[in-house]
């Protein structure tokens, strides 16, 4: 009996469950299956060396060494603790919130972290939810033209309900209404100061002389980088970032893709503010980073004498291994990602082909809460959520690069294996067996293997049909060899192509459609030709 692998199994099986292995139930496991422990000192210094070594592991690696020593100790059931969004304030008829994106690029999983949170609360409450695409940025964060539809895609599938869905590039009038009231009210200005000297001076809290050019029609015939318009507040703010504000500025050659003639554009402050009024908007979710929006925005609600709404503050969500939109769009630009869905993102739509469940996403996303603390979690994270969804898919046989073996003695057979094993009413695949079987692990000498669902043997040799713990093999997967067989790809998470065979069910598989390949991963069918495409889940 070999204790040290009983010690790694209930290690694994316990920190897979629980995120951390405990001490106590391991323990606990490894005396209920070693009956005679003559030295318990020694077991419990084993115990805690095997914990440590297990705790340090990724959770990919984890289910990954489980399921090669024994994949019936996998549990992945969510935890029965419910967690609920904190009450917002001040909800008199109904919360109206919104979602506003810059399109220029796909969603990320950090942009989904409002969207949902948007949306919970307006279910909650029996809200309205607006999705506004702040595209009023043409020379910086210049807007993707497909990026309008990727966002309402990615919405429709996670099951996000716009009331309303806006554009302010398509808003511009009412902006430049609302600054000629400013203007007549004498509360925004027009600036031709140089940029640098204008800070040096807001940071001192003194004037430019400039406070009093009120003309706003003069201002559409200005240059770019010729005046900024401005929005007069206290030049003693304890913050300079919010004194005297810039709201819109000159950009010749627009780069947007829905209006290149457009030169005045207001900055994101002003369209926003205006537009949360516009549309009734009630609560606001914001990243704690952006709260000097609010004493800027403010001015132009005091202004006006409009009541502004509440705010709940987020810190930022960091997710190891998805890379920023900025960084995607410079990698995609360089040639050195395929696209906004290119495996390697982390993109919602990415996610999507990677077979990632929308449910699985929204469930993290609500877990993780509304704080201002910044939330740096892995991937792995997310893979907990999505595999207690997509654990209830079917199994399949894949075999990676295919090594061909010939079992002497071996019974021909015919058997069925369940498509899953917690379900058998889902039914069976049949496989046909001789004595010729593709594996792709490595055979040692002197071990003994079984091949799941089927026979013992060592060596090359058959040895017995019946599951038997004492001659303590190694389960491994197989295919027999045969014309039914089908060519499979999988993409994997870093854009490596795995190849090999895989059994003949799959060519009953839909696209989108999500498996487990039984000891490997899951993973999801996009492509069903000649050969059938996966892209890689995770473990």
């Amino acid at each position: 009996m070999d204790i040290k692998k009983i010690i790694f199994k209930f290690a694994l099986q316990n920190a897979v469950k629980y995120e951390k292995a405990d001490f106590k139930a391991v323990v606990g496991k490894v005396f209920a299956e070693v009956k005679d422990v003559k030295d318990k000192k020694a077991l419990f210094k084993e115990v805690k060396e095997i914990i440590e070594e297990v705790n340090s592991m990724k959770m990919g690696e984890r289910i990954s060494k489980l399921m090669e020593i024994d994949p019936t100790l996998i549990e992945d059931k969510p935890k029965e603790e419910k967690k609920e969004l904190p009450e917002l304030e001040n909800v008199k008829k109904e919360a109206i919130m919104r979602f506003a994106p810059n399109p220029n690029g796909a969603m990320s999983l950090g942009h989904s972290r409002q969207a949902i949170l948007n949306w919970l609360y307006c279910q909650k409450y029996n809200g309205k939810y607006l999705l506004r695409f702040d595209d009023t940025d043409p020379k910086v964060k210049i807007p993707e033209k497909d990026a309008y539809k990727w966002f309402e895609d990615d919405f429709k599938w996670l099951g996000i309900k716009p009331w309303k869905t806006v554009k302010q590039s398509s808003r511009l009038n009412i902006y430049y209404k609302y600054a000629w009231e400013l203007f007549k009210m004498k509360k925004m200005y027009i600036c031709k100061c140089e940029p640098e000297k204008k800070s040096k001076l807001l940071q001192r809290g003194e004037k430019c002389g400039c406070e009093e050019n009120y003309n706003w029609d003069g201002f559409f015939d200005m240059k770019e980088g010729e005046a900024v318009a401005r929005v007069k507040t206290d030049l003693k703010n304890k913050n300079p970032a919010v004194r005297d504000w810039p709201a819109f500025r000159i950009a010749e050659k627009s780069k947007h893709p829905l209006d290149n003639k457009t030169r005045v554009w207001p900055l994101l402050n002003f369209a926003s503010a205006i537009d949360d009024h516009e549309f009734g908007i009630t609560h606001i979710i914001r990243g704690i980073d952006l709260s000097v929006s609010d004493d800027r925005q403010k001015y132009l609600f005091d202004y006006f004498k409009w009541k502004y709404p509440e705010t709940i503050y987020t810190g930022k969500l960091y997710v190891k291994g998805v890379k920023s939109t900025s960084e995607t769009k410079k990698l995609i630009k360089e040639g050195k990602l395929e696209g906004w869905d290119d495996i390697r993102t982390g993109t919602i739509m990415s996610l999507r082909k990677r077979g990632f469940q929308a449910e699985a996403i929204t469930n993290f996303i609500k877990d993780l809460g509304v704080n201002r603390n910044n939330i740096d979690v892995d991937m792995d994270n997310l893979y907990a959520y999505n595999r207690r969804i997509v654990e209830k898919c079917n199994r399949y046989y894949f075999v990676e690069e295919p090594k061909k073996i010939k079992i002497k003695n071996a019974p021909k057979l015919t058997v069925k294996v369940h498509l899953h094993p917690d379900d058998e009413k889902r039914g069976f695949r049949e496989f046909k067996t001789g004595d010729e079987f593709y594996v792709q692990d490595k055979l040692e000498k002197g071990r003994v293997y079984r091949f799941m669902h089927l026979f013992n043997f060592m060596d090359g040799k058959f040895l017995s049909k019946e599951m038997d713990e004492k001659l303590n093999a190694k389960l491994i997967h197989w295919l027999p060899v045969g014309k039914n067989l089908v060519d499979v790809e999988i993409k994997m998470d870093d854009n490596k192509i795995k190849k090999g065979l895989g059994e003949e069910g799959i060519k009953k598989l839909k696209i989108n459609e999500v498996i487990q390949c039984e000891r490997n991963f899951f993973c999801c069918l996009q492509e069903k030709n000649n050969k059938f495409v996966f892209w890689f889940t995770h473990r």
